[in-house]
């Protein structure tokens, strides 16, 4: 049971459809909910009813989309046509209800949820913060297939229709209203009412429609917002998503013709985007990061404690860049934090930080000014860490020596309550050297936060054989309250994302040693889909940084990496990358410029008649395939619970391109035994490290 339909009390000639999948968290279009859909329309377009209202009889949502699962179950781009026509046709019948029809949202409505209202005569929404109108089937490789590339042009005006559909984005109740995506916004409590009284209000002509109309109800002015959208469709995706590009075409060309003939443009589309190996990366990465949420892990804390309180406040030891950033995005959230460092300086800087970052979200108004200083209060700092061991988490980001993390920990032995937990933040230390001889080393794990943490949604939870299942539940859930995507791994050098990154590192920085520019081999890897070239990345995380990440990995694998001559001659020249400005890149008011040609002398042996003539195929197999070969080895080694978790962490924390969904989903669809081939003939010419793991050879991931 889906749908109800009752008439309204005090106005029995209106109609209440209540979707309500029973059993389910919220609503979404399956196969069941859209046939039983289908024959309620039926049925209220045969009755005496003079209006309906659409209702959600969830708490907080209202229709979070279209079945996935659904989608993914099509055998071939026909079908999937054929399926987005199916759906289609059902709003329409919405659409040519006799009835007037009203739309009442609270909560989430996405995909098939927003195609649905606009179907509808009327539109109202409840200012309350988890109200979010979207259209995010371009996050997933496909476009709106419902009628959303079609209808919402229609409605609000093509820029404002690709502002959304383009980029996935979620409007709220009061940037919905002003675009005029819906026709009032209420409180929750008056929605049903403020619905009723929808149903006999009569539409005016509006001016802005009138002048937006002028600008787009010509072929000129069209051809114009066209060339301009696909311009920023090219500088955002660098030719490599498809569904950005069939979406303008779908809302281009149906927007000239009839809605009947821009719906069938609009499936065909959906059909041809649907057989892509983009759309099917993307979905399985939307499966990844949802099935984080079922972590093994979950509810051991409620287990053990009686309670599932969600951590309100946390210790951040270390008030640098990466303390300050942990800090931020916890006030960001509501929890409150304590900065602890014994440098004064610091903890100004930290501070100005925060407050800086508040403040510029102020600017962009996404937060009103006076929730400026209501999130910077949830900081507060000091110089040393008494108070500390009241705390829930403590997250130490102190600088990276075992000794001092060691001796910060010792320090609250004896002082703590049965629920604190120890979280270090460090990317290649291994935690049980950290907690080695520690009274406390069931609460002791690493929480590997990513540079800027504001921005880089990534963290990695580690856990060492004694870490207890209750502290890595409670790490878990901040991380997810931080609004990251959380994957846990087992201890060890490197952890899973540090120590396949230092291999793919390592390997650009060999070519450079052998005598390859270091624009070839950035250029290469940004084709492929990187964000940014491997050498670039170097000079962004540190010089210094990337040495010691290194050191740590090739004391742990000697016998499959070295680090690359000359990396030791870069740093004792002071080179440190972007943080001095003086790298394998020189910088120009603060920004990337080019390569530094003093910086072969330093790194290569080679003259330019020794440098290899690689072709850019060979560049981007040494790099890409090192790291998906060291990738599985962590999944071998046991590092990596999952392969999915090794694909999440790849695309959220180390750039791998999400349209190929992570180095594992990449091997399966070029297949295991062409990878395992590639690999052999890399080791025969370069040696151990690209000797195929096992589980690839077996394709057992």
């Amino acid at each position: 049971m889906h749908f109800t339909l009752k008439k309204i009390e005090e106005n029995p000639k209106i109609g209440l459809l209540t979707f309500d999948h029973q059993g389910e968290e919220m609503n979404i279009f399956g196969e069941e909910a859209l046939t039983e859909l289908d024959a309620k329309i039926d049925e209220i377009a045969a009755s005496d009813l003079d209006a309906l209202i659409i209702i959600s009889g969830k708490k907080n949502s209202f229709v979070a989309g279209a079945d996935i699962k659904k989608i993914e179950s099509f055998g071939n781009a026909t079908e999937a046509e054929e399926g987005a026509a199916t759906m289609q046709a059902i709003f329409q019948k919405i659409a040519d209800l006799p009835q007037t029809t009203v739309a009442a949202v609270h909560g989430v409505c996405l995909g098939g949820g927003t195609e649905m209202i606009l179907a509808c005569d009327w539109r109202i929404a409840t200012d309350d913060k988890k109200t979010k109108i979207g259209l995010p089937e371009i996050q997933l490789g496909l476009l709106p297939g419902a009628g959303g590339t079609q209808r919402l042009p229609r409605l609000i005006g093509i820029q404002a229709a690709l502002d959304m559909i383009l980029t996935g984005k979620r409007l709220d109740s009061k940037r919905a209203l002003r675009k005029k995506l819906v026709d009032g916004m209420v409180h929750p409590n008056q929605l049903l009412q403020e619905a009723i009284k929808l149903t006999v209000r009569t539409r005016k002509e509006d001016k802005a429609d009138i002048q937006r109309w002028a600008l787009e109800g010509n072929v000129v002015g069209r051809s114009i917002m066209q060339k301009k959208a696909r311009e920023m469709v090219d500088k955002t995706t660098k030719g490599k998503y498809p569904a950005p590009y069939l979406a303008l075409k779908s809302v281009f060309e149906g927007y000239d013709k009839s809605l009947k003939q821009g719906l069938e443009i609009e499936a065909k589309y959906f059909g041809e985007l649907f057989a892509t190996r983009e759309s099917k990366s993307l979905i399985h990465l939307f499966h990844a990061t949802t099935a984080l949420k079922k972590h093994p892990y979950k509810g051991a804390a409620e287990k053990k404690f009686g309670t599932d309180e969600a951590t309100s406040l946390i210790g951040v030891i270390g008030a640098g860049f990466m303390g300050a950033g942990i800090a931020t995005v916890c006030a960001d959230k509501g929890v409150r934090v304590r900065v602890s460092d014994p440098s004064e300086q610091s903890v100004g800087s930290c501070l100005k930080h925060v407050r800086a970052h508040f403040n510029k979200q102020a600017d962009r108004k996404r937060i009103k000014r006076f929730e400026v200083d209501q999130k910077f209060s949830l900081v507060s700092p000091g110089m040393s860490t008494e108070g500390l061991e009241s705390t829930q988490i403590c997250i130490e980001a102190a600088p990276e020596v075992v000794d001092l993390k060691r001796k910060i920990l010792k320090g609250f032995e004896g002082k703590v309550n049965d629920q604190w937990i120890f979280a270090t933040n460090t990317s290649a230390l291994p935690i049980k050297d950290i907690a080695k001889g520690s009274k406390l080393a069931d609460r002791v794990l690493g929480m590997h936060f990513f540079s800027p943490v504001e921005k880089m949604p990534l963290l990695e939870i580690v856990k060492t054989d004694k870490t207890a299942d209750w502290a890595i539940d409670r790490a878990v859930e901040l991380g997810f309250k931080m609004g990251k995507q959380v994957i846990v791994v087992d201890d060890g050098p490197g952890f899973y994302t540090t120590r396949a990154l230092a291999f793919y590192l390592a390997e650009a920085a060999i070519m450079v040693a052998e005598g390859v520019k270091i624009e070839t081999i950035d250029q290469a890897l940004t084709k492929f889909g990187y964000p940014v070239g491997p050498i670039a990345l170097i000079d962004e995380v540190g010089i210094d940084v990337s040495e010691h990440v290194l050191d740590t990995v090739v004391e742990a694998y000697p016998d499959r990496i070295a680090k690359p001559e000359g990396i030791t001659a870069i740093i004792a020249d002071n080179r440190l990358g972007r943080k001095n400005k003086r790298g394998f890149y020189t910088y120009t008011d603060d920004k990337k410029d080019k390569p530094d040609p003093s910086v072969y002398p330093l790194i290569s042996k080679a003259s330019a008649e020794e440098a290899p003539n690689l072709t850019e195929e060979e560049i981007v197999d040494r790099c890409n395939l090192v790291f998906i070969n060291e990738s599985m080895r962590c999944l071998e080694d046991g590092v990596l619970n999952t392969a999915s978790d090794g694909d999440v962490g790849a695309v959220f924390g180390l750039g791998f391109p999400p349209f190929l969904g992570g180095p594992f989903h990449y091997a399966r669809a070029e297949g295991a035994d062409k990878i395992t081939a590639r690999l052999s003939e890399l080791a025969k010419k370069y040696g151990k490290r690209f000797e195929p793991a096992n589980i690839l050879k077996d394709n057992k991931f």
